[in-house]
């Protein structure tokens, strides 16, 4: 039996791992619909959707290995990461999708940090 992990979990989501599925429970339950439409215009590999019955939206989890974890030093290889920097380059690139919602100019801009 899969063990369940804590990813992530606030006042207004948890998402947790049991093996190979992601299940994010979601305060607002009409987030998960827009988090899978959002997903659907992504120019980048996102989980394949299992099912979604708000405010639980179960995600397969992408395949590959993952570059680190939190609190520990990472053996991934420089190209593993230059490759995630470029897939993540190529979602911030990308349109913001169509539907109402704060403008590019009203989101808060985010500094580089380089590593040290």
């Amino acid at each position: 039996m899969p063990e369940v992990e804590v990813v992530v979990a606030h006042q207004e989501r948890a998402t947790l791992r049991v093996g190979d599925v992601l299940l994010k429970v979601d305060a607002d339950p009409g987030r998960t619909d827009v988090e899978v439409q959002a997903m659907a215009l992504a120019p980048v590999p996102t989980p394949e959707v299992l099912w979604g019955k708000p405010p639980v939206l179960a995600l397969a989890a992408l395949p590959g290995t993952a570059l680190g974890r939190l609190g520990e030093p990472s053996t991934a290889s420089p190209a593993a990461w230059a490759a995630a920097g470029a897939a993540a380059r190529k979602l911030h690139d990308a349109p913001l999708p169509p539907w109402p919602g704060r403008s590019r100019a009203e989101i808060p801009a985010v500094t580089s940090v380089s590593p040290g």
